[in-house]
């Protein structure tokens, strides 16, 4: 256990000083664990939203908070130099376009936490949906 605190601690630091991994296939394989992460949790808020799966209170707080947490940790994996994956060029060509996406995915996953903290299906459900648009936008935008 204190070797993975000590793990995510350094992590942490490295990554919460905006320090881009020099190896850009590190980067794109960063990027894109974290938006697998990201995937797993809003796939069971949307099951929830849409009726699929029971609503759980708890564990839409849950996924909502963890969706939140990766907002902050999304656009690390996107320094100069680490074109590729999934990614269209487009992103660096228009950065403060695409930083203004990641932005917004903070912004609106804050407000799906508030949402899921009301502990209700008829708070969430929108949050969800609005959390879903904006995946979308930036996917159309910048994703292959």
């Amino acid at each position: 256990m204190k070797k993975l605190a000590l793990t995510c601690l350094t992590a942490s630091l490295l990554f919460g000083t905006g320090m881009v991994l020099a190896d850009a296939d590190a980067s794109i394989e960063y990027r894109q664990s974290v938006y697998k992460v990201v995937k797993w949790h809003m796939d069971s808020l949307g099951a929830m939203a849409r009726g699929d799966a029971e609503f759980d209170a708890d564990a839409a707080l849950h996924h909502s908070r963890q969706v939140h947490a990766l907002s902050f940790m999304a656009k690390e994996g996107f320094g100069e130099g680490t074109q590729g994956g999934d990614a269209k060029p487009e992103i660096w060509a228009n950065w403060d376009q695409f930083s203004g996406g990641m932005e917004k995915f903070q912004e609106v996953s804050g407000a799906m936490v508030a949402a899921a903290e009301e502990g209700t299906l008829q708070a969430l459900r929108p949050a969800v949906g609005q959390m879903g648009q904006t995946c979308r936008t930036c996917h159309d935008n910048f994703r292959n």
